[in-house]
């Protein structure tokens, strides 16, 4: 096999003066793709460079060669090979998306957009080509391109696993977790091999607060994949949720044991047992998170509050400073921090710090407080007013988003009971409590249109859809 590739070499660098044979690049072009088909690379590789040094025009050989490389490991070369070809043919849908989907393995996700932008428009029906551009979209903030691609994809067809999986991923960034939910689901429902698909739908049921459902999900997901790391850490927190704090250290322990270096699990580790006040093994915990993931911002800030319960202010000090280095926009940090030098007398640092949480939290009512409160001690009245009544704001408005919660909850359960017109009360408080919230609108126009009154229903369903897209109705 060597010997037939070092000829290829040697044809190529006879030829490179003689006039193109496009019908010798097309013979070897066939026999490259035949001998592709039986897994015989090196001499596909041959006979795709016969073909170029026959006719080095010809795009389909660089881009066949581009993606016998690639098989190979030599992903630089085949991106080379990617880039001729779409340089000698930008109208080839297969070059370009082959380019585009190389990048992104590449980690060059910016880079991978336009071929595969490309890609997709020379043939819209290949699902593949949609699949990575939704994958490039969701990776740069394009929550809406990346659903509308992956539903593409989905749409082409149907049983792609991973594009449900990204679908999943992509509404759950997008804040669907229903869709997301779904997603998931239909996902795992798919290719029941696929250990990310269930970790997945257990972790979208934990924030929607299905904690229960989230436990039986995730030990199936451990039990089908005992290797899965990320699996053991969900249900850690599944079970955090649903009040078992023993299961969860059991779960936290079970992954530690199988990936001593497994950072997060650690950190949870730590959470949950510090949840038990085992104040010690909690510093432990944190200590060797912090040890093994330099980036975790959250070890340094957790040990220094566990430091702080047990009454060691200054190492407290020195890690949350550590949690600050780590990430300076750290608003829970700052605010500790300042609490601690407040506490030993030094207003004018503390000062400093609870500014700095307030600007990395402008939401951060607490920070305010206690700009206030030292604003008061200096006599600089005007600002303390300030600064208190940004603080009664972010209060109120904390108040009103937790009765909106509440009052969602009662019309869910007003509904279910068949009580529309007392659904349609609740969900319309839980509006006016909380205008920014889309469900509550939602919910409030789906019981309007149930009772018939359609124009306010319509109302209602434009008012969410301007706050979450993707809400369908």
């Amino acid at each position: 096999m060597l010997n037939e590739v070092m000829a290829a070499y040697a044809i190529a660098a006879c030829v490179q003066t003689a006039a193109p044979n496009p019908a010798a690049a097309r013979a070897h072009y066939a026999r490259g793709t035949a001998l592709e088909q039986q897994r015989q690379l090196e001499d596909a590789e041959a006979a795709y460079r016969a073909a170029i040094a026959s006719d080095p025009s010809m795009a389909a050989a660089h881009d066949r060669l581009g993606f016998v490389l690639g098989q190979q490991g030599r992903t630089a070369d085949a991106l080379d090979e990617f880039r001729r070809a779409v340089a000698l043919d930008p109208r080839s849908a297969d070059a370009q998306y082959h380019l585009g989907a190389t990048l992104w393995w590449t980690k060059e996700v910016d880079a991978a957009r336009q071929p595969l932008e490309r890609a997709v428009a020379l043939r819209p029906a290949h699902a593949d080509s949609h699949y990575y551009l939704g994958i490039v979209k969701r990776q740069t903030a394009d929550l809406a391109g990346a659903v509308k691609e992956l539903r593409t994809a989905i749409g082409i067809d149907p049983t792609l696993a991973v594009a449900h999986l990204q679908l999943g991923a992509a509404l759950q960034a997008w804040g669907d977790v229903d869709g997301a939910i779904a997603a998931f689901e239909r996902a795992a429902a798919l290719d029941q091999s696929r250990a990310d698909a269930a970790s997945s739908l257990g972790l979208a049921l934990i924030q929607k607060g299905e904690a229960a459902r989230a436990v039986s999900t995730l030990r199936d997901a451990v039990a089908r994949h005992p290797e899965f790391g990320t699996a053991r850490l969900n249900l850690g927190t599944a079970l955090l949720q649903s009040g078992d704090v023993n299961g969860a250290i059991d779960a936290y322990r079970g992954l530690i044991d199988r990936e001593p270096a497994n950072a997060d699990g650690w950190y949870d580790l730590g959470l949950a047992l510090k949840q038990k006040d085992d104040f010690a093994g909690a510093e432990g915990a944190f200590r060797t998170a912090l040890r093994l993931d330099p980036a975790m911002a959250e070890a340094p800030y957790s040990l220094g509050a566990v430091l702080w319960q047990t009454e060691r202010a200054d190492e407290a000090v020195a890690a949350f400073r550590e949690a600050i280095s780590r990430r300076p926009s750290y608003a829970e940090a700052h605010f500790m921090l300042g609490t601690i030098l407040k506490q030993r007398g030094d207003p004018d640092a503390a000062l400093a710090e609870f500014r700095e949480a307030a600007r990395a939290n402008p939401g951060y009512a607490e920070a305010y407080t206690s700009i206030g409160q030292l604003l008061a001690a200096k006599h600089e009245d005007a600002s303390a007013g300030a600064a208190f009544a940004e603080a009664d704001r972010l209060s109120r408005r904390k108040a009103d988003s937790q009765a909106a919660a509440f009052a969602m909850s009662a019309g869910r359960d007003r509904l279910a009971q068949g009580d529309l017109r007392g659904a349609i009360a609740r969900f319309r408080e839980a509006a006016r409590l909380s205008p920014e919230d889309a469900q509550a609108h939602y919910q409030l126009a789906l019981a309007l249109r149930k009772s018939g009154a359609v124009r306010e229903a319509r109302t209602e369903y434009e008012a969410a859809r301007r706050l979450a897209p993707y809400l369908q109705w």
